[in-house]
């Protein structure tokens, strides 16, 4: 019988990965780690069984951990039509495991209009907004004094192989609105109305677990251009806040997610959430690493459910595991 495992899809540069990778296999739960811009010659073979057998090692995964694995960070050479299927195929590949294995973290991870659109379902406010090609009409549908303006998607690409490009949101006066810098016209981008708001919060979500850190900016791009700057402490948030993090969570199928929400005249309003969301500048600039270890309890838990494991870690490290959960 094949051996159950772990299999992490990231990139070589996942700190976050790595640390909790290493915190599992330290507890004795096997990690297969697979990194996009690490599959030149790898050896991949995924059987009738669904056993996955990568460099020689074969084995089932117990959980397929979707965080930062993107195949456009993988260096390439050749005909453009060769390369395009090349990443389709890794992509899609991924995907299909995550989908074949008892469990799944970051597979969950609707756009932003799917997440609004649940959220105001559940009834947990969001900014009023819209998606369109051309946000300097915006201010006629969307009447507002100030607004949010922001890519549909993730906030960066990777147009080579280890180099970024960011379109990061932006706060504009009715009168400036327009499009994003840098991108061609007809992109659909989001506009939304700025919301006053007395406190920011971003809450990880792990499991049955939620830890929330207060976080304290002028401009929202500032987390990027200006980190030195921007004050995070972690906190006892609103229930309010709590509970729409878990319901949203629940409503989404995210086992793992970071979400993003404002409070605003005593409620909630959720703006965000992105389920390979990094934490460690979080924990740093607080102080704290209990999602760390909020997120080694969960692939752990999901691990031992997947192989029928119900042996306990070692005691030092199940110490370390075991304190400070969820708020």
């Amino acid at each position: 019988m094949a051996e159950r495992c772990v299999l992490l899809l990231s990139r070589r540069g996942d700190r976050e990965a790595a640390e909790a990778a290493g915190l599992l296999r330290r507890i004795g739960v096997p990690v297969h780690r697979l990194d996009a811009d690490g599959l030149a010659d790898v050896r991949a073979v995924l059987g009738p069984d669904g056993i996955l057998g990568l460099d020689g090692h074969r084995f089932a995964p117990s959980v397929t951990w979707l965080r930062h694995f993107s195949p456009r960070a993988a260096p390439l050479s050749g005909p453009a039509g060769g390369r395009m299927v090349y990443r389709d195929a890794w992509d899609a590949l991924a995907r299909q495991l995550a989908l074949a294995s008892p469990a799944a973290i970051g597979a969950a991870d609707p756009g932003l209009p799917a997440q609004l659109d649940r959220a105001r379902a559940l009834g947990v406010r969001v900014p009023r907004g819209l998606v369109t090609t051309d946000p300097a009409d915006a201010a006629g549908l969307l009447p507002a004094g100030r607004y949010v303006l922001k890519v549909l998607d993730r906030h960066y690409v990777e147009p080579a192989p280890g180099r970024l490009a960011w379109y990061l949101p932006r706060v504009l006066d009715r009168d400036r609105l327009a499009g994003v810098p840098g991108l061609p016209r007809s992109t659909p981008v989001v506009v939304q109305e700025y919301v006053e708001h007395d406190a920011e919060y971003r809450v990880y979500v792990a499991g049955d677990e939620a830890h929330a850190f207060e976080v304290a900016k002028e401009r929202p791009e500032d987390i990027w251009t200006r980190p030195d700057e921007v004050r995070v402490r972690r906190v006892r948030p609103p229930e309010a806040v709590v509970s729409a993090a878990r319901a949203l969570a629940r409503e989404t199928g995210a086992v793992y997610g970071a979400f993003d929400f404002l409070w605003a005249r005593g409620e909630p309003v959720f703006l965000e959430m992105n389920a390979h969301g990094d934490w460690h500048w979080y924990e740093r600039k607080a102080g704290e690493d209990v999602v760390t270890r909020a997120v080694v309890r969960t692939v752990r838990d999901l691990h031992r459910a997947a192989v029928g494991d119900a042996r306990p870690a070692a005691v030092s490290l199940l110490a370390f595991l075991g304190a400070g959960r969820g708020r």
